[in-house]
Order: C-alpha cells, then sequence, then structure tokens
C-alpha cells in the first residue's frame, strides 16, 4: 500500500536546492560528459536560434582552453555575464546560474499540515505532531557540507536528478527527535512535469516539478521517541513496525534562483564567490512501506495517457501577460491504489492538476471543480464514477496532494471490486464529458536502478603495470506491473538507446541518435531501429537503437539485465511495451520508464612513477584542477587553487587521509561521498589513491 495509504503524515515547507551548473552545458559548451574533458574552444551557445553576448570577459565570445596554465582565464571567463539570454535573461552567465553551487538539498521550514490516522480519520490539531517539523538529513560526519545532495547522473539532461540522503528526521520545536530513520534509499526524479505551472511569466524552473520516493527498511535504523503522547505518532509507530519500513514521497516545484545574473556577476567581481540555489515548495507525505513494495520508484496504479487537452478561456489570476485567447493545458500524472480493508481509494494528485500564477501558486481552474474519477470495466462496461477529485489550493497544500475517496457507501461497491482489477481509471471533465487523463492498459516498467555507473575497463589490482583491463560491467533490475499489480505472464520488453545532443546543448536538452552502442545487454536480442517523429525536444524523425527482452512467466515480473561497457559516455535506455501504439499521445520524457547509464572512462596511469605522481603539477594538472575548475565551492575547503583562488598543496597534501575517505567507494552510497557528482573514475581513483598514500595517508 506504501505512503499512498494510510496512516500519513503530510507536510509542506521549503525546497532548496543548491547544485553546481557549470557542467551543465546550458549556456557554454564548457566540457564533454563522455569523456570527462574540458573543451578546448569552449563556445557561447545559441538560444532561439541567437547567440547571446558575453559583456565580460568583453568580445570574448569562446575561451581557448588549453590545459592548467589557463584555468585562471577559464575560472574568470565562467564567471562572466551575458546579454541576449532567453532563459531568466537578458542576462546570463556562462556556468549558467550557480557556479559555486555546494550540490546541497533540503527540506527547509517544513512543518506537519495533516495528520491521517490508519483508519482514515484526520486528527485534530490538538495533536502535538502538528508542531514537528520534517526535514531531509546528510550522513553524519566533520565535514563542512552536511546536507543531503542532488546530483544529474547526465549534466546535460533535465531528466536524470538523484538525491542522496542519509534519511529523515521529525522534530519537535524544542529540539526532541520523534521519529529518526536511517539510512534511507536514493531518490530519483520522477514526473518531471515542464508544464506544472502555465503562467507565461514563470521563469527557469519556475514552471517546472518533480516527485521524489525514498524508503527505509526495517531493520535498519527507524527509531520513534512517542514522548510527547501523541496519538498519531503512536498510530505511525504500530503500523510502520507491522510493515517493512516507513515510505517518503515529495515534490519539488515552484523553484527560482535568488540572485540576479548582474548581482552575482558583481558579486564575483568582488569575490564574494556567492551561491545562487533555487528555492520553492516542497510537498511531501510519509507513510508506511509494505512488503513488495519498490522503494524508490512510485507505486500504485498509473494514470498517464493525456487524452484530450483541455481547451481553457484564461481567467485572472490565470490570466496570460498578454491577450486572453484560449489556451490549453493537460493532467500531470496520477497515481491510485485501493485499499480493501477500508474499502477506500487513494489518489496521489502531488502532479495532476497544473498552477496558473507563480506569485500566488493559485491551481488552475478547469471550470469543473471538482473533476470526476471514473472506472470503465473491462470489455466496454458501463462507466462508474468513483468520487470527485477537488483541485483547490487550500487542499492540495493540506494535504500534500493526496485525495481519498470512501466507497464503503458507493451504491455500486461490489461492481467497482469486481472491475478494479481489470477495469480501466480515468479523470472526466462532467461538465464536456471529455477524458482528461487514463491509465494505460500496457505495462508499468519500473527500475530501483534509475542512475547508474560503472567503469569502461576495470582492473583487479591497480598496482599491477601487467594486468590486462577487462570490460566493465553492471545490471539494472526490471520490474513490470499492470494496473498497480506485478505481472505473472511472460512478457517482452523493449529497451531504446537515447541521448541527449553532446555536440550542441541547450535547455531544450534535444535528443540525438545514438551513432553506436555505450553498452551491450546480455540476452537481448536485437531489433530494427525503432523511428520516432517529433520525438521529445526534436523536429522530424529520428532513429533510435532498440533491443527486446523477455521477462519470464512466474518471476514476479522482474528480470536483471546484465550491462557490458563498450566505450565510456552516457546515455538513456527507455522501456517500452512493444505492444502499445509506437508514439503514445503524450510521449515525453516526464511520462516514460528509464534508466540513465554512465560508463566513466578508462584512465590508466600505472607507468608513471611515485616520483612524478609526487609532484603537486603533475597531480593539480591531472587531477584537482579538473574539480577546482568544475566545482570551485571546494576550495573554500581545500585550497587546491587555481591561482587566483585558495592555493596552498602543503595544507592540501594535510587533508590525504579525509580524501581517501571521502573518495572511498564504500561511502558511495552516502553524502560524504566526493566528488558529488560521483564523475570519478576508478583509474582517477587509483591515481589520487597514490599520491594519497605519498603524503603519508
Amino acid at each position: 500500500m506504501s505512503y499512498l495509504s494510510v496512516p500519513q503524515i503530510n507536510f509542506k515547507g521549503v525546497a532548496y536546492c543548491n547544485p553546481s551548473t557549470a557542467d551543465n552545458n546550458d549556456f557554454a559548451n564548457i566540457f564533454d560528459v563522455d569523456t570527462l574533458q574540458f573543451t578546448p574552444e569552449m563556445t557561447v551557445l545559441p538560444q532561439n536560434g541567437n547567440p547571446p553576448v558575453v559583456v565580460y570577459p568583453a568580445g570574448e565570445q569562446t575561451f581557448n582552453y588549453d590545459g592548467v596554465q589557463s584555468a585562471s582565464g577559464c575560472r574568470d571567463w565562467l564567471m562572466g555575464l551575458m546579454n541576449n539570454v532567453s532563459d531568466g535573461g537578458p542576462y546570463g552567465q556562462q556556468s549558467h546560474w550557480n557556479y559555486y553551487g555546494d550540490h546541497g538539498t533540503r527540506l527547509d521550514n517544513t512543518t506537519v499540515s495533516q495528520l491521517v490516522s490508519s483508519g482514515g480519520s484526520v486528527y485534530t490539531n490538538d495533536d502535538p505532531l502538528y508542531q514537528a517539523t520534517i526535514s531531509l538529513i546528510g550522513t553524519p560526519s566533520p565535514m563542512q557540507f552536511q546536507d543531503p545532495v542532488i546530483v544529474d547522473n547526465d549534466p546535460y539532461a533535465l531528466i536524470t536528478s538523484q538525491i542522496f540522503s542519509h534519511g529523515i528526521q521529525v522534530t519537535m520545536p524544542d529540539g526532541t527527535v520523534v521519529l529518526s530513520a536511517s539510512p534511507s534509499t536514493r531518490s530519483y526524479a520522477y514526473y518531471i512535469n515542464v508544464s506544472k505551472n502555465l503562467d507565461p511569466n514563470a521563469i527557469g524552473f519556475q514552471m517546472v516539478s518533480a516527485i521524489f520516493v525514498l524508503s527505509i527498511p526495517n531493520g535498519s535504523g527507524i527509531t520513534f521517541n512517542n514522548s510527547i503522547n501523541s496519538p498519531a505518532l503512536q498510530d505511525l509507530t504500530t503500523a510502520v513496525n507491522n510493515g517493512a519500513g516507513i515510505q517518503m514521497r515529495f515534490v519539488f516545484y515552484n523553484a527560482i534562483y535568488q540572485i540576479s545574473p548582474e548581482t552575482l556577476y558583481q558579486n564575483f567581481q568582488a569575490k564574494n564567490y556567492t551561491p545562487n540555489p533555487y528555492i520553492g515548495i516542497t510537498l511531501g507525505t510519509i507513510g508506511v512501506l509494505q512488503p513488495g513494495d519498490l522503494l524508490s520508484a512510485p507505486p500504485g496504479r498509473k494514470l498517464n495517457i493525456q487524452s484530450k487537452p483541455f481547451t481553457y478561456l484564461p481567467t485572472a489570476p490565470c490570466q496570460p501577460a498578454t491577450g486572453a485567447g484560449v489556451s490549453s493545458a493537460t493532467l500531470g500524472i496520477t497515481n491510485a491504489s485501493f485499499d480493501d480493508n477500508l474499502n477506500t481509494l487513494y489518489v496521489d494528485c502531488i502532479s495532476t492538476f497544473p498552477e496558473c500564477n507563480v506569485g500566488t501558486n493559485t491551481k488552475f481552474n478547469f471550470g469543473t471543480n471538482p473533476l470526476n474519477l471514473v472506472l470503465t470495466p473491462d470489455g466496454g462496461g458501463s462507466p462508474i464514477t468513483i468520487g470527485a477529485l477537488p483541485n483547490t489550493q487550500s487542499q492540495y497544500e493540506t494535504s500534500s496532494g493526496m485525495v481519498a475517496i470512501s466507497l464503503s457507501s458507493h451504491p455500486q461497491l461490489s461492481e467497482i471490486k469486481a472491475s478494479l482489477t481489470s477495469g480501466s481509471l480515468s479523470i472526466v471533465d462532467t461538465n464536456t464529458g471529455n477524458t482528461l487523463l487514463q491509465e494505460s492498459p500496457g505495462l508499468d516498467i519500473q527500475t530501483e536502478d534509475r542512475a547508474i555507473y560503472f567503469d569502461a575497463q576495470v582492473l583487479e589490482n591497480w598496482s599491477d603495470p601487467n594486468e590486462q583491463p577487462q570490460p566493465g560491467t553492471s545490471t539494472i533490475t526490471l520490474q513490470a506491473f499492470q494496473r498497480g499489480a506485478p505481472v505473472q505472464q511472460a512478457v517482452t520488453v523493449n529497451i531504446e538507446h537515447w541521448m541527449c545532443s553532446k555536440t550542441l546543448v541547450d535547455p531544450s536538452k534535444p535528443q540525438v541518435p545514438v551513432p553506436s552502442r555505450y553498452f551491450t545487454i546480455a540476452g537481448a536480442v536485437a531489433q530494427p531501429n525503432t523511428q520516432y517523429t517529433n520525438a521529445p525536444g526534436n523536429a522530424g524523425t529520428i532513429q533510435v537503437i532498440t533491443d527486446q527482452v523477455t521477462i519470464p512467466a512466474n518471476s514476479n515480473g522482474q528480470l536483471t539485465l546484465t550491462l557490458t561497457a563498450l566505450r565510456p559516455g552516457t546515455s538513456i535506455i527507455r522501456f517500452v511495451d512493444p505492444t502499445q501504439p509506437l508514439t503514445p499521445p503524450n510521449f515525453c520524457w516526464d511520462n516514460t520508464s528509464y534508466s540513465c547509464v554512465r560508463i566513466l572512462p578508462f584512465d590508466d596511469y600505472r607507468s608513471y612513477t611515485d616520483q612524478q605522481i609526487n609532484s603537486w603539477p603533475f597531480i593539480y594538472e591531472n587531477f584537482f584542477n579538473y574539480f577546482a575548475l568544475l566545482y570551485p565551492v571546494m576550495s573554500h575547503v581545500i585550497p587546491w587553487g587555481p591561482s587566483d583562488a585558495p592555493s596552498n598543496p602543503s595544507i592540501v597534501a594535510q587533508f590525504a587521509s579525509q580524501i581517501k575517505i571521502f573518495t572511498n567507494p564504500q561511502n558511495w552510497d552516502t553524502t560524504i561521498y566526493m566528488p558529488v557528482t560521483r564523475d570519478l573514475s576508478a583509474g582517477k581513483r587509483a591515481l589520487l589513491w597514490r599520491w594519497c598514500n605519498l603524503q603519508g595517508a
């Protein structure tokens, strides 16, 4: 049942995201994500066909990078200022909006908005748990950076964000921790809706939303402290102990950076190296993980076919800045699950209904409020109205998008129960009879392995100069569902190979054909290339490399894929039900199943002597300079330069023992692992550790 059932703690607060953006290649072509090398000629990228104009350094539309000797000039260029920028412009920066981000992400000032009991009723406001705050926590450590971290597996793409956290805490105003749960699973961005807010004045990510799911299974580290005598907390404690752990789903939306590009540039010129995080809104739900639930993927039945855009005449406060023409909106992906014990259908509307004003977060008025959830029995029986889905801002923000539809007194309860397993759910506009969103009859293919990293080639012993490298491997486990339940019959799945453009990258994130495979998939059968017209971010036709695998019967819908690297690079594999229409009416990356695979280069420094590696110029050029330029915030802690930044090799050497701890693969799933971007190949790590050992670490 997961968080889709009860009991629940619903909460509302502030979303804080502080990623470093130089490696996004949004405004300037700075580095190659496949080779992890800086671009020899860094170039400002056109936006809407028009190149921005570099204001500072004046006239330098390009920067010629020729190694460590140009690092200081490169840093200065990346902190420059451009005019004629379309995304939040007119001004912007070559490193985009947050060169000095530390990748920290938090739930700030996040308080309980609603407490729902295991019986479905709402606890009254005198329950002391209403005074609590909810937070994500990082791995305990003496590090300066202690927040959870948000990282893009593919920094070029918009759809591969993931959050590494240690767990969650629920804390009373006096500091008493009443719920602590760790370690948590990694969470990934799902349902990335680029039309969550329809306000034409929205800039940057204000119109975008994404949900994240994380879990902490029982037996790890879940502690309840009901010294506050909260009935709601006791209810949750009992339910978790009888279940499989804790699960939390939360959304980030209406987020925007707080410092204008002009001010950020002025700060940098004054040597005030300011971070510029996105700050927005978070809503979330804490519930009970049940046996068999996926730990990091959204559970339940999925309504994801936007069968007909809703045409509307905007009215205040959703009036466009100019004109009052007819516009259209679509509903976002919606999850549902039926609780047979309570005869209640729980619907997660966290992504369903768009907003229309970035200042007030007013929900768009579809003209029919509420809309209805409808069940159509298999075989074409008469549709049954399940109940209403309210679309009001107050209900949405109080219940964190959760809607409970009690069917106990529904006159067709028996018919509903008999038809739920095979029937289809949809959301219907009762004024027009139009179906706005409906459940797909096909497979919902999920994976806990949404973001994969491995090396192109591997060695067992990096100190053996004669060992021959072997191709790197990794695995991805799929699970196929139909109407929320794992399939038990054998099913086929197509695997399509996609990637973002790596020669010209812009905020629209166009997709380009994969010229040749980055990896093979054991047992997969190659298919003819799949042809798409007007795929996401593209005009015209695109040919997509396609494989096919079979999930065997009686496997609970599960199959583990083994990937073997052919070359380094980053790509996306999309999981497709071949029985469904080739191009669904709303094929977009927020509404598809995929995994991002990042294969790191084979970096081999075994031929170098200890004397060469122990030279500061050598280790700086071959290791530290890369991170100093792409992620300069670390220079606040470790003074490794470049020359116009804090630079003290002797002090860097004193960090050698800590550097080995922070780059230890055993800490990979923690928030202390460095670099937070996880783009450290095994060969680069071997080089770094040799240097650390030579410092006495």
